[in-house]
């Protein structure tokens, strides 16, 4: 019988990047058997993966689609293939109506990852997306909650979901193969002795604190879609401040560590998964990453607009630009507005060479 296996996140456990992965090698994953469809990706190698080959849109979200299911059981079909592996957070709430529409031996693959991690991870990317303007809560009720927000727990209510679903543990000393790649390619039953490259490239990439803050207050301008992806961009490079911290505070972390492990401690007992005992042991007594408050000096803020002026020059002078329009706006470091208009005085006083066409090159 053929394998349909559809990994369905969840939420900030590596799917973008297990995606992109998937999205470069669907020739070699073929060769080896494999049915992985195309599917867009944006600038960032991000995109919502294989959401369409079984959903459609209805307003805002994705929901189960009969013909859409119905033309990629066909293609699986005429690929030859023996193996279809679909990837997309986007299944998960739909996880249900989608158990019901697949064939019965669909078997849904997630990952689980410490919930102190996904808190953080959820306002980071936050911060990036939505655009958050205010300082991290240290509440598991948070933003997207415990374990990926509500999803998971509708789904595993569903009997036919449940008993066609893995819960995996999304920690790296305990993925088959040592990475995530690996360890799903393992669920998914696919051999990976005919596969190569089995690298996992970081695509959506964390920011520092220094990033992370500017971006926070500069989501408090209307910068528009397009400037918010180059300053995206340009801050996932910014190497300035801690990247590696914590924004949970020590007395919190001990309580919300207590409630995280009595969270996965309910979910492996009310649904019997045993497969996330071994994540709940290692995050036990697992120590918190160096804290930092969220509060840059001057100086601190400075640096990183001299580093968006050294690697995006336009994006610069429109955030400057922008900030001039709206002088009505506060923002949480006040300075930016000087720190912006002093670097663009400093890009103006530096003559620009006038652009040599293609002929003129061919002259010299």
């Amino acid at each position: 019988m053929k394998s349909i296996v559809v990994h369905s996140g969840l939420p900030k456990t590596g799917t973008s990047a297990v995606q992109a992965w998937l999205h470069h090698n669907t020739e070699q994953l073929a060769s080896a058997g494999v049915f992985y469809p195309w599917h867009y990706l944006d600038k960032n190698g991000i995109s919502a993966g294989n959401a369409g080959s079984l959903m459609e849109r209805s307003g805002p979200r994705f929901v189960t689609s009969p013909s859409q299911i119905e033309g990629t059981l066909a293609d699986f079909e005429a690929s030859g293939c023996h193996t279809m592996l679909l990837s997309s957070e986007a299944f998960l709430p739909e996880l249900p109506n989608l158990a019901e529409a697949l064939p019965a031996h669909t078997r849904f693959v997630m990952y689980v990852r410490d919930p102190l991690a996904f808190l953080e991870s959820d306002y980071n990317q936050r911060v990036k997306r939505i655009p958050q303007l205010h300082e991290f809560l240290p509440d598991g009720d948070a933003y997207g909650g415990w374990l990926g927000h509500e999803h998971l727990y509708n789904a595993l209510l569903s009997d036919t979901a449940r008993t066609r679903s893995e819960l995996r543990p999304y920690h790296s000393d305990l993925f088959v193969g040592g990475s995530l790649l690996t360890d799903l390619l393992h669920a998914a039953g696919i051999d990976t002795s005919q596969l190569t490259g089995l690298e996992l490239k970081r695509v959506n990439t964390s920011y520092s604190l220094h990033a992370l803050e500017i971006k926070r207050a500069l989501n408090a301008l209307p910068l528009g879609n397009e400037l918010n992806e180059r300053l995206d961009m340009r801050l996932q490079s910014c190497p300035l401040g801690p990247t590696s911290y914590s924004l949970i505070p020590p007395a919190d972390y001990d309580r919300l560590r207590k409630q995280a492990d009595e969270e996965l401690r309910e979910l492996s007992v009310k649904y019997a998964i045993d497969s996330l005992e071994p994540l709940r042991q290692k995050l036990h007594d697992l120590p918190s990453r160096p804290y930092c408050p969220q509060s840059l000096t001057e100086a601190e803020v400075d640096a990183v607009v001299g580093h968006l002026a050294k690697v995006g020059k336009r994006l610069t002078r429109r955030i400057a630009a922008s900030l001039e329009q709206h002088p009505e706006i506060e923002l949480p470091y006040p300075s930016l507005r000087d720190s912006f208009a002093r670097a663009v005085a400093t890009l103006d006083a530096v003559p620009v060479e006038p652009r040599r066409r293609w002929w003129q090159r061919r002259r010299s």
